[in-house]
Parts: C-alpha cells; sequence; structure tokens
C-alpha cells in the first residue's frame, strides 16, 4: 500500500465487540466494509478467517468482558490482535492444552498467519500475515 507521493501507507482499524453469539458476525461484516476495496481478496478472505476463529475463541473461553479487535496494515503486513480482557491464569493452560490437542481452529491462525502469539501474562492474541499483492 502506497500514498500518491510513493511513501507506504498505514491504515489502522479499532473495534469493540460484545462478547456474544453474533461478535464474529459482526467483526467479519466490519472487515468487509471496511477492507474490501483496500486489500486483494485473498488476503482478506484470510483475514477474516483468522478474526473470526480469534473472536469467536474470545467469546466461547473469556471472562465475558467487551473484546477489542484492533488492525494496522503498513508496508508488507497486516498486524492484527484480539483482546477479551481475560484472566491468563485461567486461559493460558487452556491455549496450551488447546494447540497441544490439534484445536482446529488454531491451527487455521498458524496456516494463515506469518507469527502469532500471547501477549505474555495475559489472553491478548496479536498476530502478523502478509499482504498479498
Amino acid at each position: 500500500m502506497e500514498s500518491a507521493n510513493g511513501s507506504p501507507t498505514r491504515e489502522e482499524f479499532r473495534l469493540v465487540l460484545s462478547p456474544d453469539r453474533e461478535a464474529g458476525w459482526r467483526a467479519r461484516h466490519a472487515l468487509r466494509q471496511r477492507f474490501s476495496g483496500l486489500l486483494p481478496r485473498t488476503t482478506l478472505i484470510d483475514l477474516i478467517s483468522v478474526v473470526t476463529e480469534l473472536v469467536n475463541n474470545a467469546v466461547t473461553h473469556g471472562p465475558g468482558r467487551p473484546i477489542t479487535l484492533a488492525l494496522v496494515l503498513g508496508g508488507e503486513t497486516v498486524r492484527g490482535e484480539v483482546d477479551d480482557q481475560g484472566n491468563p491464569a485461567a486461559a493460558i493452560p487452556q491455549i496450551r492444552e488447546a494447540t497441544e490437542a490439534g484445536a482446529h481452529g488454531l491451527e487455521l491462525v498458524e496456516k494463515l498467519t506469518s507469527r502469532w502469539a500471547v501477549f505474555e501474562g495475559s489472553t491478548h492474541v496479536w498476530f502478523e500475515m502478509p499482504l498479498e499483492t
């Protein structure tokens, strides 16, 4: 993504979601509205898949507090974060167990992102993925 003068542009997006059954749908809808003309189709599909999985995990396993989605598009990457304000003492063992047990949703996140992790001492997940051209 470049500006008119050829320098890289940076797009930021932030969305706060209620932790209910519709959160994944609302996130998908907002991403399509905001980025459908800005991102290549395959990147948008992958981004929607990753965000939906992480938001749905936050709804299912989180403490029922608002979920924050933040995205930054710049250069050649998309960096995203999903934070459910959860208790890491309870959530980290669940994340570890799900990863070790081969949870299919987290396998999807692993496959579609170049990197992802949980901020230490939190349930705040971050990821990076390339901007396909």
